[in-house]
């Protein structure tokens, strides 16, 4: 009897040197960051990328980028409607006179709105008639038809993609209410805001409390909590920024995708998925993933438009041009980014006829005329109220706050590339983003940038591929918001300032991995492939939960305070024995924020604190109600005065889930007995 013999292909030279390069990385990434061995790491980075450069260069394997395979089709381009044209920009100037008082009312939303659609209309290119349309529109209904009558066919496309997006509600929902768990200063802020327009009736255009805020974050969130019944809290602030952090993941895909290929992509989206940097910021409730939200879809349709030159992608990189001015400030270095991405186009690109070339520039100056339009009313703003408006980037910028110190142009270059190694060496140092000083990728992740990078500049210095100066040159523009921080270069790098840098980043790091995947095709059963895929992500994904869920939480946890804590304990007693009305906060300095506590209560302006505690005598008289004091326990002043005068006051300790965020309760018994414990959870 023989037996049958199983054999298995040895995977490649290349392919061998591909996995020896990414665990040399990863190991030099985990010594930097966990053991500090900062020589042996950057010996390892530098074999690392020995390795992976002769692996890459031995090898006839190299990633599709479309950006310089694809040809601009011929096309019948729409002549514009000139007339709607200049309806448009009449109602664009109707709203930008009517948006004077910084508040939208129907007199600036009808205008503002129409002026978007008919500039549309005025442009858009109809690509199909209307006895197409009825084609198109019936050829659905019979795929409709046939996918109830014989089952629904998906793609192996839509399921992976499925897939990695539930990865990333995991990521971005699993215990929101818990972690980040507590709410900061800024949160108050954006709490207060948003409140004006809940219940008190407010619609400003631009928020003009804590330096001033773009106002798109605010709207969502009311809207969450008028019409979706969410209470005003830390969760309702979440709930929207999480949902804004999970829709950078098709984003992303979708820009990957068009730059390279399917695998690529489903890569680079699976990375965000799971990267602790987009999940930390969006996690936050504040505006910060706002910006890689709009910058993603603006990049895919400005690459669209460089590729295919049609009038609509153009028009679509406006819209998202414009909308985006309205989420986080440092989205405002975007319309530099897309007027880089045109002028390199410009020079670079293919040669085009003077027709082309007509067309290319007009296009172009839509892709601007219409983000104008859509950034009217808060155009008007920054005319009338330059200060404001300008006051947070300026205080970073220049000596508005702070006097600049030393060269400001070697504080910007050493600005830059500290930002530069954010990913792989030292990342932001602000406790609410980061654990401080933490890379912004994690251990595997930030080896497979540092890969991606030597890939890009490879294949752009041997090869002159365009992507990779596009992805390059677009990451360095977008760190500029974080780079630029001239008076205060302690605040550099900034995890949040920073985040429009993400689809550049994780696409990079996407590089080495989709690279791997393509090499290992060319030697074994491409199931093989896909397993050495999904290992590294199993990797990817154990340690950045770890590192957040676990490292990140008892972090934040320690550096702030407990409020929530702070709310319950004086909810449970206005609930028991006492009133709200006769619980107090003694304010001690860089303590607990007490709207912060009025917020866990939901009681939005709840101010009982006190300065001293001559104040409260003149309240209810003595001996007929309960009172609650709360104080920090350093305040041993406050402390000694309440046993001075009201001695007859009991003195408990809360014990903090958190390890030095104990607070001291000071109860004070009138005629009524307490029968509930005021420490109850």
């Amino acid at each position: 009897m023989n037996a049958t013999r199983l054999s298995f292909p040895l995977p490649s030279l290349q392919t061998t040197l591909t996995l020896i390069a990414i665990v040399l990385a990863a190991t030099a990434q985990y010594a930097h960051t966990f053991l500090q061995a900062n020589l042996a790491a950057r010996v390892l980075f530098a074999i690392a990328l020995v390795i992976w450069l002769g692996a890459i260069m031995t090898s006839r394997v190299a990633l599709d980028t479309w950006l310089d395979a694809t040809q601009p089709p011929v096309t019948s381009p729409r002549r514009p409607s000139l007339g709607f044209a200049v309806a448009a920009v009449a109602l664009a100037l109707v709203t930008f006179f009517t948006s004077k008082e910084n508040t939208f009312t129907l007199d600036n939303l009808a205008p503002w709105l129409l002026s978007i659609a008919v500039f549309l209309y005025a442009f858009w290119e109809r690509e199909k008639s209307w006895p197409d349309w009825q084609a198109w529109l019936r050829q659905r209904i019979e795929q409709a038809r046939a996918a109830f009558r014989d089952g629904w066919r998906v793609s192996s496309r839509v399921v992976a993609l499925t897939f990695i997006i539930l990865i990333g509600v995991f990521f971005y929902f699993h215990n929101l209410d818990g972690v980040p768990g507590e709410m900061d200063s800024d949160h108050a802020e954006k709490i207060l805001d948003v409140n004006d327009v809940v219940n008190g009736g407010l619609r400003p255009i631009f928020f003009e409390r804590n330096t001033g805020r773009e106002p798109l974050e605010f709207y969502l969130i009311a809207a969450l909590v008028q019409f979706g019944g969410q209470p005003l809290d830390h969760m309702a602030l979440k709930l929207v920024t999480a949902t804004m952090g999970l829709l950078v993941i098709p984003g992303v895909y979708f820009l990957a995708r068009e730059l390279f290929d399917e695998q690529t992509a489903g890569i680079a989206a699976a990375l965000v998925a799971i990267g602790k940097w987009p999940v930390t910021i969006a996690r936050m409730g504040l505006r910060f993933p706002f910006t890689p939200v709009f910058i993603a879809p603006l990049l895919y349709f400005l690459f669209r438009a460089l590729k295919y030159q049609r009038r609509n992608d153009f028009l679509m990189t406006g819209l998202f041009l414009g909308a985006g001015l309205y989420g986080y400030n440092a989205f405002r270095i975007a319309p530099v980014l897309v007027a880089v991405f045109l002028l390199i186009w410009l020079f670079v690109g293919r040669r085009m006829d003077r027709v082309e070339l007509r067309r290319f520039i007009t296009n172009s100056i839509l892709v601007f005329a219409f983000a104008l339009i859509i950034f009217a009313p808060l155009l008007r703003y920054s005319v009338d109220h330059p200060g404001e408006f300008w006051y947070r980037v300026l205080t970073r910028l220049s000596s508005e706050e702070r006097t600049l110190e030393g060269n400001p142009i070697q504080t910007f270059a050493r600005n830059e590339l500290n930002a530069a190694l954010m990913f792989n060496w030292r990342g932001d140092e602000a406790w609410p983003n980061s654990i401080p000083g933490d890379p912004a990728l994690d251990y595997v992740s930030g080896g497979l940038f540092l890969l991606g990078v030597v890939y890009a500049l490879y294949r752009l210095a041997r090869y002159r591929e365009r992507a990779y100066a596009f992805i390059l040159i677009g990451l360095l523009i977008m760190l500029l918001p974080s780079a630029l921080s001239l008076a205060f270069p302690n605040e550099n790098p900034s995890n949040a300032r920073a985040g429009g840098a993400i689809p550049f980043v994780f696409l990079i790091a996407a590089l080495p991995i989709a690279w791997l995947a393509r090499e290992i095709k060319q030697s074994a059963p491409s199931v093989a492939s896909g397993v050495a895929v999904l290992v590294l992500f199993a990797a990817i994904a154990g340690v950045n939960y770890v590192r957040y869920f676990r490292d990140f939480d008892q972090n934040y946890r320690l550096s702030s305070w407990n409020s929530s804590e702070v709310a319950r304990v004086i909810k449970n007693f206005a609930e028991s024995v006492g009133d709200y009305g006769n619980a107090y906060i003694m304010l001690y300095a860089h303590w607990v924020d007490t709207r912060n506590v009025a917020i866990n209560m939901g009681r939005i302006g709840w101010d009982q604190t006190l300065p001293n505690i001559e104040a409260v005598l003149v309240g209810a008289p003595r001996g007929t109600e309960n009172r609650l004091f709360v104080l920090n326990p350093n305040d041993t002043g406050a402390l000694a005065r309440l046993e001075e005068l009201m001695p007859n006051g009991q003195m408990r300790v809360f014990q903090s889930r958190t390890p030095g965020k104990n607070f001291i309760l000071w109860y004070v018994p009138g005629t009524i007995a307490p029968d509930t414990p005021l420490t109850s959870k």
